[in-house]
């Protein structure tokens, strides 16, 4: 079952820069791009359609009717 491992050494530079990525990062177009839809235009969008359909709504009339209480007969 044994074997022996053989080290790519391209393997061994990825893995390189996958533990220090703070140290090789740089703005560049893509990542700019990334971080102003994921963290822009999506929560922004979020937002707007939250504020859009605010009240809109009666979700308290969704519910099931709440149980009648008992009624006490004198006997």
């Amino acid at each position: 079952m044994g074997g022996y491992l053989t080290h790519d050494p391209a393997i061994e530079k990825w893995v390189r820069m996958r533990e220090s990525t703070a140290k090789h990062f740089a703005w560049n177009g893509r990542n700019a791009r990334s971080v102003g839809i994921l963290g822009l235009v999506i929560p922004g969008a979020l937002l707007y359609l939250a504020l859009a359909t605010d009240g809109q709504y009666k979700w308290a009339a969704k519910g099931p009717s709440p149980k009648a209480a008992p009624v006490e007969e004198d006997a």
